[in-house]
């Protein structure tokens, strides 16, 4: 029978900005085992009373060193059996606002920054009543660069403007951050995606989802984090409605699946497979051979009919652009397949 763990965000259990092998476990669960998990947002400091409570307070406290990636990590998880060459499926269960207000970054990184100047922008969203749509609530011009993750900005310092709440984003809570710790030796930064996961941004990663992915180290070394109120495909600003988020998440293990190298994602409706790069067209190329080889498993159909079935029927999408590596997923249906 699962057991259900507990883990919450505190300064012991997270990590700012960076992944490492080495890490020691937050947490040891077994294979099928369920995980209630807290995942931080990193632009809590952009309204601090709103975004902030005393838990998170304890976090930014804590680590005054933010010079690597932006992100806040929750875990690692250690799974008892990992191995690698494993998979690990890591579904969600269920995905909660810690609080009802999160923030967009019109951003120094974001697609059209050039456009305005390099001037950066804060849009604070709050979830309504209805609890399954966010509105604008205020904005303000940012004060110089953001240049260092988790910089507090309070209210007397910067001229908030209200917006129309006349504007309603609808939800879709997600970990724009999830995966296992990466094979290299040291830290590696939590801005890219990559081969073991980490920022995908991927905003189809919702409840009743599975992502897999191979093991790189014993115990699989499991963590979420950037965790989103709702986001577009391109994170085309240089955020999503970024917000702290509690999770549910079921992880299991498979000893016979195997992955080309890209984390796969598993929906109801559709296989995706992923592609990073910085050059979207080579991460679209890295997308398509994925898909190649996931449908000549999976399915048992030859290379060259999996490639005309990505060319007619497979929709590829834009994960990402914000994150110097970029991301594209093919959406290929299951019901294609009798």
């Amino acid at each position: 029978m699962s057991q259900i763990h507990k883990l919450p965000a505190t300064p012991h259990t997270v990590h700012w900005g960076y992944y490492d092998k080495s890490w020691q476990p937050a947490l040891v669960v077994k294979s099928g085992d369920i995980v209630e998990i807290e995942a931080i947002c990193h632009q809590s400091g952009d309204a601090p009373e709103l975004l902030m409570d005393e838990a998170i307070t304890a976090i930014y406290d804590a680590f005054p060193d933010r010079n690597m990636g932006d992100h806040i990590v929750t875990g690692p998880i250690y799974i008892e059996g990992a191995e690698p060459g494993d998979v690990l499926e890591a579904k969600i269960l269920d995905l909660q606002p810690r609080m009802p207000h999160g923030s967009n970054v019109l951003a120094n990184w974001g697609e059209l920054a050039d456009a305005f100047d390099q001037t950066e922008y804060i849009y604070i969203y709050k979830i309504n009543d209805d609890g399954v749509t966010a509105s604008p609530e205020f904005m303000y011009t940012y004060p110089g660069k953001i240049e260092k993750p988790g910089q507090i900005r309070h209210e007397h310092e910067v001229e908030r403007i209200t917006v129309t709440d006349a504007i309603k984003v609808p939800l879709n809570l997600h970990f724009g951050i999830a995966g296992v710790t990466p094979k290299e030796t040291g830290k590696v930064d939590t801005t890219h995606p990559k081969y073991f996961g980490g920022n995908v941004d991927n905003k189809n990663f919702v409840v009743g989802t599975s992502m897999y992915y191979e093991v790189n180290n014993p115990g699989a070394g499991f963590y979420v984090g950037d965790s989103h109120f709702a986001q577009g495909d391109a994170e085309l600003s240089g955020t999503a409605i970024e917000g702290s988020v509690n999770g549910r998440i079921q992880l299991v293990l498979h000893k016979d699946m195997k992955l080309k190298e890209n984390p796969i994602l598993e929906t109801d409706t559709h296989w995706m497979v992923h592609g990073f790069d910085a050059d979207l067209d080579k991460a679209t190329h890295q997308a398509a051979l994925e898909g190649v080889e996931f449908l000549a498993q999976h399915y048992g159909v030859s290379r060259t009919l999996a490639y005309s079935i990505l060319s007619v029927h497979a929709d590829f999408h834009i994960s990402q652009v914000a994150n110097g590596v970029k991301g594209v997923h093919c959406r290929i249906r299951k019901d294609i397949f009798q």
